[in-house]
């Protein structure tokens, strides 16, 4: 092996190309190829009074080398990581991280939802070819399926009781959004058309959820837990992604807003329809989803990027490739 770099993949071909350039390709002895290098880990941003610049961002140390999609419990946090088979679920408390579902018997492509009391999770697998809910223990015992006739879309939420998960989906009557019974029984409907990714407020008052996509944004719209609208100023959440969380306190709901690369975190005042911009960062990092510490001190959020390596690899002299294979 002659050289390895890092780069983003957004450069890779044009990289490709100039370490391709003559004589490499003359002497038909040398080749370049990519190799994907994914990476995932967990920062973190403080909310106050003023807006927090990339100078305020920390990195929130896990100890896997992987970390997306951060939930927090009572007392611990999940996130999703992977042992090279697919995400499974993770739970970090008192320093040490434990596997609570392995990747391998169904990889976990949405966040998981986390009960109020931090007792339970909920989280989405693909059985039979359709999504469905699964509920299980903070250690990842006991586990059970829920609404098994409903076709999941993007994660569930927990009411603050414990009795009900909210989720998207769809079921014979088509797409909406549901509130399942855990204890078993038939999923009701809150509200008709395209729901993903929901929240309920601390109060129990409050379901917000991103509404139907128009282009790449969904509204964000929200109901009370009879199914009643309320009425929100006019948010545009980008659709990729889990955009919304409810601080802790009850205070306010914090929502992701702008391009895809450069998403800022901001804080609604649903009572008040007013908000106001808690971060301006300027990572070109993905991030896909955002968590707030118990405390509604901190954001934590996951950054994700595609990069690859280029690696040239010196061909052996015998090589047995005729120069059209080469």
């Amino acid at each position: 092996m002659h050289a390895r770099r890092n780069i983003p993949d957004d450069s890779v071909s044009s990289r490709v190309r100039s370490t391709a350039d003559p004589p490499q390709v003359r002497d038909c002895r040398r080749l370049v190829a990519t190799v994907a290098n994914p990476t995932a880990n967990l920062w973190t941003a403080p909310i106050s009074d003023r807006i927090a610049d990339e100078r305020d961002v920390k990195p929130y140390p896990v100890p896997t080398v992987r970390a997306l999609m951060p939930r927090f419990g009572e007392g611990s946090l999940f996130y999703l990581s992977s042992r090279g088979m697919g995400d499974g679920l993770w739970r970090y408390r008192d320093g040490k991280a434990q596997e609570v579902w392995n990747g391998a018997d169904g990889a976990l492509l949405e966040p998981p939802a986390v009960s109020f009391d931090g007792r339970h999770v909920a989280f989405v697998l693909r059985r039979k070819g359709k999504l469905r809910l699964h509920v299980e223990t903070e250690d990842g015992t006991e586990p059970q399926a829920v609404a098994e006739n409903l076709d999941v879309q993007g994660t569930a939420c927990w009411s603050p009781d414990g009795r009900w998960l909210a989720t998207g989906g769809t079921d014979a009557g088509g797409a909406g959004l549901f509130k399942v019974p855990v204890d078993g029984g038939p999923p009701v409907r809150l509200a008709t058309g395209l729901a993903l990714n929901p929240v309920w407020s601390p109060d129990g008052s409050v379901i917000a959820y991103a509404g139907p996509n128009v282009g790449e944004y969904a509204p964000l719209l929200a109901v009370r837990p009879d199914g009643t609208r309320i009425d929100l100023p006019a948010i545009k959440l980008h659709r990729d992604g889990e955009r919304i969380r409810f601080l802790p306190n009850g205070r306010g709901l914090v929502f992701m807003q702008g391009q895809e690369e450069s998403q800022d975190f901001w804080l609604l005042d649903i009572a008040a329809r007013k908000s106001r911009t808690l971060t301006r960062l300027n990572n070109r990092s993905t991030t896909r989803t955002f968590d707030i510490t118990r405390d509604s001190k901190q954001v934590v959020f996951d950054r994700l990027r595609e990069n690859s390596d280029i690696v040239l690899i010196d061909l052996p002299a015998s090589s047995n490739l005729s120069p059209q294979a080469r």
